[in-house]
């Protein structure tokens, strides 16, 4: 099966639109010859001849029966591809934004901020990537995220482009009424989470013993495990949903410090880039104040 070079077939239908050779020529930018040349090959991939009298003295062109089911089938080749081409086109100005965000703030707030974009910012095409906020700065700097939303402990991770702190919670089931036991048992992200970092240090810390009953990724699954008593965990106050409860101080739970939670670009990202990320901290900050 052959294939038909675009430029021919733009090159024949201009010859019909224009109703000449040089003319076309003059449109497409071509020699005369070129354009000659042009229709010859493509009858020759073709193997027919497309129009009915050599209208290069004609002063009008002429096509044969050949010519008008070619001429039909270029017309919406060329459609497709000028479609295509613009459609690509318009998305690599705009571009592909790669975002890595923790699960719970994604399931939080991505629909909320999503729902704010403006027309030309939901020209981008989104590559959304939940996982651990080590993971997402790691992959920040290995190239693999154009923005990304992570939480340290100790303060902000290197070149923020916005930070904030967050305050973390003990969260648990109904309260039993002979407290939590001894020791606690403990719902958690996976290891590298920072709301398990920070339990385990407050724990640690005010000697209160404990053990690990429960494990996921998945806030939606904590949070079940959670309302059925099967442990406590920690978690960001803004992203507690009504499954679970805030034990009281009568729980004597350790204090636990703040989080904090920066929005990070990649240093090489392109000014599309650094615009929209600045318009998703501004709907981020608004978002999380209105939590």
């Amino acid at each position: 099966m052959r294939s038909i070079p675009t430029d021919l077939l733009r090159t024949f239908v201009t010859i019909i639109d224009v109703k000449g050779y040089t003319r076309a020529g003059d449109r497409l930018g071509k020699t005369q010859p070129t354009i000659s040349a042009q229709i010859k090959r493509l009858q020759d991939l073709l193997g027919v001849q497309l129009f009915s009298r050599d209208v290069k003295e004609a002063g009008g062109v002429y096509l044969s029966e050949e010519g008008e089911v070619v001429a039909s089938y270029a017309r919406r080749i060329l459609l497709l591809n000028d479609e295509m081409m613009l459609r690509i086109s318009r998305r690599d100005k705009r571009g592909k934004l790669r975002l890595g965000i923790p699960s719970d703030y994604a399931d939080h707030f991505m629909p909320k901020l999503m729902a704010g974009l403006t027309d030309e910012q939901a020209g981008f095409t989104f590559e959304v990537v939940c996982d651990l906020s080590h993971v997402l700065l790691k992959g920040l700097r290995d190239g693999q995220f154009d923005i990304v939303v992570a939480m340290t402990n100790d303060g902000p991770a290197e070149n923020p482009f916005m930070t904030w702190r967050e305050k973390l919670a003990w969260v648990s089931g109904p309260a039993p009424e002979e407290g939590f036991g001894d020791p606690l048992r403990i719902v958690s992200f996976p290891e590298g989470c920072i709301y398990r970092r920070s339990m385990m240090s407050a724990l640690q810390r005010s000697g209160r013993s404990f053990e690990l009953v429960y494990s996921s990724p998945s806030q939606s699954c904590l949070e079940t495990a959670i309302a059925n008593g099967f442990g406590i965990s920690v978690l960001a106050e803004r992203v507690i949903s009504d499954k679970v409860e805030k034990p009281g101080p009568e729980a004597g739970l350790p204090r636990l410090d703040d989080a904090v939670v920066g929005i990070y670009v990649n240093e090489r990202a392109r000014p599309a880039t650094r615009s929209f990320a600045a318009r998703f901290a501004d709907m981020f900050v608004e978002h999380v104040g209105a939590a």
